[in-house]
């Protein structure tokens, strides 16, 4: 059950942060919308939803946090440019600074960042990670993995992005841009739980 919700939960993620703002986009340029504005309505759902939590709770995630600056400064620095291929780029924005904090984890912290994501997300099981972490090497050198794989993977598909966006048309990089990110997480997330064996356990 626990898998189910935590699989519906990462679909929503993906269907509202990632392919509700490409639909919008090719939906606006049918109707001969710029790209520039296409794209800034694009960015809309996502700024929504991080205003709706704030509003609801009083309180920002740092993560939520951040990708809401990179999103509005994006998105000025675009308005005052007139470049709509500086907002194609906002998600390396996102998934560049994420895969070197990452990386830098497994160097100077005391935990990877992937973990204390996972001890995060799970209050109820904070307790029981650490005292898992603390006994098992096989547990700790499982989630170091996890977290080099993610940070290079993040780099790899922020680099990919900024590419696209300055050497391929305009129209074209939304949907690539889509798909690849759709499918890195895709697979990120199934090679995660093999090698963690979070279907089975979180145990070593």
């Amino acid at each position: 059950m626990v898998n189910t919700t935590s699989d519906r939960g990462g679909l929503m993620v993906l269907l509202r942060d990632v392919a509700l703002p490409m639909a919008l986009y090719y939906v606006l340029r049918s109707f001969e919308v710029d790209a520039l504005w296409a794209l800034l309505v694009g960015a809309v759902p996502p700024v929504l939803r991080t205003g709706y939590v704030l509003a609801r709770h009083r309180r920002i995630d740092p993560i939520s946090a951040f990708v809401l600056a990179v999103l509005l400064v994006n998105a000025a620095v675009a308005v005052f440019s007139g470049d709509a291929r500086l907002l194609l780029v906002r998600s390396a924005w996102v998934t560049l600074p994420l895969g070197a904090v990452m990386l830098a984890s497994l160097v100077v912290g005391r935990r990877p960042l992937l973990f204390r994501a996972a001890r995060t997300l799970q209050p109820a099981r904070a307790e029981h990670l650490e005292r898992v972490w603390s006994l098992s090497g096989p547990f700790r050198d499982r989630w170091r993995a996890a977290t080099l794989w993610w940070g290079v993977g993040c780099l790899l598909l922020g680099s990919a992005v900024v590419v696209m966006a300055f050497t391929l048309p305009v129209d074209v990089v939304p949907v690539l841009d889509t798909v690849l990110t759709v499918v890195t997480v895709v697979l990120g997330l199934k090679l995660t739980r093999q090698r963690l064996g979070i279907n089975r356990t979180v145990d070593a």
